[in-house]
């Protein structure tokens, strides 16, 4: 039993860097935004998530299949597809302000 509750007490330690990495990588993705603004680019980049998407399944291939290549694919979507929401939302919120 005490070598389970060790097992478990490494998986939330894992659970909560992801976590915070997840935070951290939300505010660049707002820094990103606001630069593509500047820059007067598209929010949107689809090639930019495909690029994403790629490396995270290169990772899984790297790590002879401890995790596989089909939920680094899912989680890496997951993540650009709720980056996406989220600027183009808030660029919605901003609009509506301005009229």
């Amino acid at each position: 039993m005490e070598r389970l509750q060790e097992i478990r007490r490494k998986i939330d330690e894992i659970d909560d860097a992801i976590a915070e990495l997840l935070i951290k990588r939300m505010k660049y993705a707002r820094q990103a935004k606001a630069e593509k603004i500047r820059m007067k680019m598209p929010v949107t980049d689809l090639q930019r998530e495909k690029e994403v998407v790629a490396r995270w399944r290169a990772h899984a291939r790297r790590a002879n299949n401890e995790v596989s290549e089909d939920l680094m694919r899912r989680i890496a979507e997951l993540v650009t597809e709720y980056t996406r929401m989220e600027e183009l939302n808030e660029e919605k919120e901003i609009k509506g302000e301005r009229e």
